[in-house]
């Protein structure tokens, strides 16, 4: 009787595994990564960039990736997080760093910069959201390396990350100290 039980239990797997391939689809993720996207309320690159943040959680969320935007500048409030927020519609957390424990972990400088990490604090990316920006004040026509959504679509689909850190082009981050 058991073992019949088991029987029917191990075809019933292998047959949602196969619905599963014959439907191209893939279990979830099994790690939760997070994307830190440092951030600034006053920086114009950081502006420019809520479209493009926005489009990227939308089609990862349910890879369970998480977004969060850090806020690290010593000026930082949360009525102006709030504020960035509303107007920028966005729709992951938004956190302040007055510590700034998560800008020392990651030694972040610039805004926006981004931190892809693993649950075991493993950082898999880092870097520059794409090459829009090439130097402060220069923006390309045509954005030609999209470096967070290929990291992004790289670990939905657990292959490796090819280019591991770029370097992040914005608004220095600033500190009292």
């Amino acid at each position: 009787m058991k073992d019949s039980r088991i029987k029917i239990v191990v075809a019933l797997l292998l047959s949602f595994s196969s619905f599963l391939i014959s439907q191209n689809k893939t279990l979830p993720v099994s790690q939760p990564i997070t994307v830190y996207i440092f951030l600034s309320e006053t920086c114009l690159i950081c502006q420019s960039y809520t479209l493009t943040l926005k489009q990227l959680y939308n089609e990862h969320k349910k890879d369970n990736i998480r977004f969060v935007g850090v806020f690290p500048n010593y000026y930082a409030t949360q009525k102006g997080v709030d504020e960035f927020k509303s107007t920028y519609s966005i729709p992951f957390d938004l956190m302040l760093d007055k510590n700034r424990e998560l800008t020392k972990h990651f030694n972040a400088s610039i805004t926006p910069e981004v931190f892809v990490e693993n649950e075991n604090k493993q950082i898999l990316y880092s870097g520059r959201i794409d090459d829009s920006f090439y130097a402060i004040g220069k923006r390309r026509t045509v954005i030609t390396t999209n470096d967070l959504a290929y990291a992004s679509s790289a670990i939905a689909s657990h292959q490796k990350i090819k280019a591991h850190t770029t370097q992040a082009v914005g608004c220095v981050i600033t500190s009292l100290k």
